[in-house]
């Protein structure tokens, strides 16, 4: 800091932004370099808050922030010295040749969005709040990259009161911004509604940094969620025709796999047509990729084959019709209560907890994903993560039966159920089910046990992506039962006409 005399160190050239707090460009005759200059009346209350927040934030550096170089009394005013401005707007990226409004690809958008964010989790971390970041004051310097021009820590807040409720607020509207070209909208009851064009990775993040009921913790929070999902934004100009999914590159097999399961399945009903089964409850099996292991201690191992490799022998003559049963065995799914991710081993890896919503959602371009790591054994970090499913209802309910849908190639898991919802892996005991090798959706049998949660644990991330590294993607978890119905007899006094 310096004292009054300094004030002849530094000359004020043109006024940039008249206002409560002024900002001027200047030069630093000791150093001969240009500076910015900003000042207010020291005895007002902007000029008194201004020069506590310099004392404090003086030692506050990070490149998304003007760093304080000097502070200097000027007569009546309270001078704050910072590097020269960027000549260069974010606004003016998203402003076209002709005038018209501009929008970025996600990826640069969301990369933009982070460097934002990450100068005001350090302003945060030094007890600030901004008030509300904006593209009109967020500039370009090449040897640093993207710079917040205005609030603390070399003015004043934004709003007063600042808060970080705000802050959070403002990130989601920058972000929106910045890829549909315009603010999003808030509908009557207070919500807000995001443009098709945002992908739906980057959705759910925006909708907690505004959520009113359930936001973001904190910015550290909201920064880890932006960095978790910008590898997996779909390359584009900002215009989407479709709904893509977050794991679009990985499901380039599926058309070929989708052809060969649908004409395999054609051919069992044809089957199922000319010879009726002998025992009805066969309606309702799967195919032969569970197994049962008789040994009610030992986990059921499931590995699947290929689609491709299944094949109907043609059936020559018809068979007998069988006669009735008085029974029928029906696979129920139980309804479930909440599903959760579990990370015992958790570091600096996120498992996109908001990305859960799109589990069982119906839509299959959408789905929950684990971290992308650098190889199959989650890059050596930890043993494995899973997903905890909490069943509905007050009682623990009979399971037999897991079915989880899924792109991801050469993927593991195992099932593990319990009465209550288990913070180790050790207090869930041991695996009902192995699945191993798992190409597309499988079911696993397991041997009837009384849950209240089951837990889906991945052991095995699968194959490379084809965009390099291995995670596991997951867009539907069934929990099953089986229930036994009793079937009428046919009637023995029909009348045919």
């Amino acid at each position: 800091m310096t004292d009054t005399a300094s004030s002849e160190r530094y000359e004020r050239r043109e006024l940039l932004q008249p206002g409560a707090v002024e900002t001027w460009s200047g030069l630093d005759r000791t150093l001969n370099r240009p500076v910015t200059i900003r000042r207010a009346d020291a005895d007002s209350e902007i000029g008194h808050r201004l020069r506590l927040q310099a004392k404090a934030l003086a030692r506050v550096e990070h490149h998304g922030l003007l760093h304080i170089l000097d502070t200097y009394d000027e007569a009546d005013h309270f001078a704050i010295v910072t590097e020269q401005l960027p000549t260069g707007l974010l606004v003016d990226e998203l402003t076209a040749p002709n005038g018209d409004t501009r929008r970025l690809a996600a990826p640069e958008a969301i990369r933009i969005v982070i460097a934002v964010t990450e100068a005001l989790a350090v302003l945060h971390s030094a007890g600030f709040a901004h008030g509300g970041v904006d593209a009109d004051y967020i500039g370009w310097r090449a040897e640093v990259g993207w710079v917040i021009l205005n609030g603390p820590p070399t003015d004043d807040a934004v709003t007063i009161p600042a808060t970080r409720r705000a802050d959070l607020v403002s990130l989601a509207v920058l972000a929106h911004r910045l890829i549909v070209g315009a603010a999003p909208q808030r509908r009557p009851d207070g919500t807000w509604e995001f443009d098709s064009v945002v992908p739906d990775v980057v959705a759910p993040v925006l909708a907690r940094a505004m959520s009113a009921s359930d936001p973001w913790p904190d910015v550290p929070s909201m920064l880890l969620a932006l960095r978790s999902i910008v590898d997996d934004l779909p390359i584009s100009d900002g215009v989407r025709t479709d709904r893509s999914s977050v794991w679009q590159a990985e499901r380039h097999w599926l058309a070929p796999v989708g052809v060969l399961v649908a004409a395999a399945a054609t051919l069992v009903g044809i089957a199922l047509l000319i010879e009726q089964p002998a025992d009805r409850s066969s309606e309702d099996a799967t195919p032969s990729v569970e197994t049962t292991v008789p040994d009610p201690d030992a986990p059921t191992v499931v590995t699947i084959a290929p689609a491709a490799t299944a094949t109907v022998a043609p059936q020559t003559t018809p068979a007998i019709v069988p006669a009735p049963t008085t029974t029928q065995v029906r696979r129920t799914p139980i309804l479930l209560e909440s599903i959760t991710d579990f990370d015992p081993a958790g570091d600096d890896r996120v498992e996109h907890p908001e990305r859960l919503i799109f589990i069982n959602d119906g839509d299959p371009t959408t789905g929950w994903s684990t971290a992308r790591y650098s190889s199959r054994d989650f890059g050596g970090l930890k043993d494995g993560v899973g997903l905890i499913v909490v069943l509905a209802g007050d009682e623990p309910l009979r399971i037999e039966r897991v079915a989880v849908d899924s792109p991801t190639v050469g993927w593991s898991f195992e099932v593990y159920a319990s009465d209550e919802r288990n913070r180790t892996l050790i207090d869930w005991g041991r695996p009902l089910a192995v699945a191993q090798d798992i190409t597309g959706s499988t079911a696993a049998a397991v041997p009837a046990t009384d849950a209240a949660a089951v837990l889906v644990w991945i052991t095995d991330l699968g194959d490379e992506l084809p965009s390099g590294g291995h995670r596991v993607t997951i867009f539907r978890i069934e929990i099953g039962t089986s229930a036994v119905t009793a079937e009428a007899p046919p009637s023995t006094g029909a009348v045919t006409p």
